[in-house]
């Protein structure tokens, strides 16, 4: 072999050696290691499953709701408080003996939960009512007691005072208006009623929520046989309380409902696309409600709209989680006809990643059964408003390109 072919072969071996070392430093090179086409992004609208969107009435009564509402000509409604104080005994056990006492003052006092900040000059009214109230009341029947010859005292609310605790105290004469006569029962019930400088409303405590109203009388004792005189105080807290609407909500099938007095809640069920429910990701999720009417209620104190995922579709009675990261809430703007809009991305993540859980969510207001915002929305059934609206950002699966 020539000096020229040698020389021929060599660089030949080199060449394929050197195309067969490995490139351990540099970037890969081959074509089906490296994603082919790009990420795209979709926006999907699912409304509820047709008629399976409705409302319950029934869970919070007024009479164990955490507040009671007063008002005076607000739009929302017209409304009075009631309470009715357990009884009060007619004596006194002083070493294992009953005995008589004598009133000499008396104290009534009423929690202020929230107030029309906007509007000045509130006074709150006492008025003594038929101590057999109960849960049977209505405006009419109640109003109808709060008359002059029928009024304990006043309390007048001072500006700077959005909350906190307001009483009177009654001596002398004015210790009849609330007189307990013996052998009568002992129980005082009491009405209440507001005016201010302009239509406004009040939250006053309840019950319920431990923040009722206060009786208290001091009173004094004799005690004949050790000749001494005894001061004690007697206090009694609500056996009873509610308040009454002269505009109490009358319910639409073909509408939801939320909140109101027995509250109501609105039940929605939804049916996610497959391909969502198996491969997407999802980026957001909203749900949009549309409001039948503008929404009435105290434009001080709007109510919290609440969106809670459900641990079993068990429709009225459904269970809803208390998870925090599974609870959509949002305050609702009174005066407004806008459309409402929660975010629900966790919960429709939730219903992708748990296939056992209802893909539906269970609408309530806060607070229960004590609020003056009464909402009312579009559903399947309600025609021009138009239905609940799920509205889905995802992504598809990434393409990756097939070797």
């Amino acid at each position: 072999m020539t000096r020229r072919l040698r020389r021929l072969a060599a660089a030949l071996v080199l060449g394929v050696v050197a195309g067969c070392q490995e490139r351990l430093t540099a970037p890969a090179e081959c074509p089906e290691l490296c994603p082919g086409g790009e990420s795209r992004v979709f926006d999907i609208v699912i409304t509820p499953l047709p008629n399976a969107d409705s409302s319950y009435v029934g869970y919070v009564a007024r009479n164990a709701a955490g507040a009671l509402l007063v008002s005076n000509g607000l739009p929302a409604s017209e409304d009075r408080a009631v309470y009715r104080f357990a009884a009060r005994p007619d004596s006194i056990s002083v070493r294992d003996t009953l005995r008589a006492y004598t009133v000499d003052s008396t104290l009534l006092a009423v929690n202020l939960v929230a107030r029309d900040t906007l509007v000045n000059g509130l006074t709150l009214y006492l008025y003594r009512i038929d101590p057999s109230v109960d849960t049977s009341a209505t405006f009419a029947s109640i109003d109808q007691q709060l008359v002059p010859t029928a009024i304990i005292d006043s309390i007048e609310v001072p500006d700077s005072v959005n909350a906190g605790l307001l009483q009177t105290v009654l001596r002398g004469p004015d210790v009849q208006k609330v007189a307990l006569p013996t052998g009568a029962g002992g129980i005082l019930a009491i009405g209440v009623a507001m005016a201010a400088d302009q239509p406004c409303g009040a939250r006053l405590g309840a019950a319920a929520a431990g923040t009722g109203a206060s009786f208290i009388s001091y009173v004094t004792l004799d005690v004949p046989d050790t000749g001494s005189i005894r001061r004690q105080s007697l206090t009694r807290a609500p056996a009873f309380n509610t308040f009454v609407t002269s505009a109490p909500p009358v319910p639409d099938d073909d509408f939801l409902a939320v909140g109101g007095e027995p509250s109501a809640r609105a039940l929605l069920r939804f049916d996610l696309p497959e391909d969502i429910e198996d491969s997407a990701t999802i980026v957001r999720a909203t749900l949009e409600l549309v409001p039948r009417s503008p929404m009435l209620g105290l434009p001080s104190d709007p109510a919290l709209l609440q969106a809670k995922a459900l641990l079993a579709d068990l429709g009225a009675k459904s269970p809803v989680t208390t998870d925090a990261r599974f609870i959509s809430s949002d305050t609702l703007a009174v005066g407004s006809a806008d459309t409402v809009r929660l975010d629900m991305t966790n919960i429709v993540r939730l219903w992708q990643a748990a296939t056992e859980r209802p893909e539906a969510v269970f609408l309530s207001l806060l607070p229960e059964a004590a609020s003056f915002t009464r909402p009312v929305f579009g559903s399947t059934r309600s025609g021009p408003v138009g239905a609940p609206r799920l509205r889905i950002t995802y992504l598809e699966p990434f393409p990756f390109e097939t070797p």
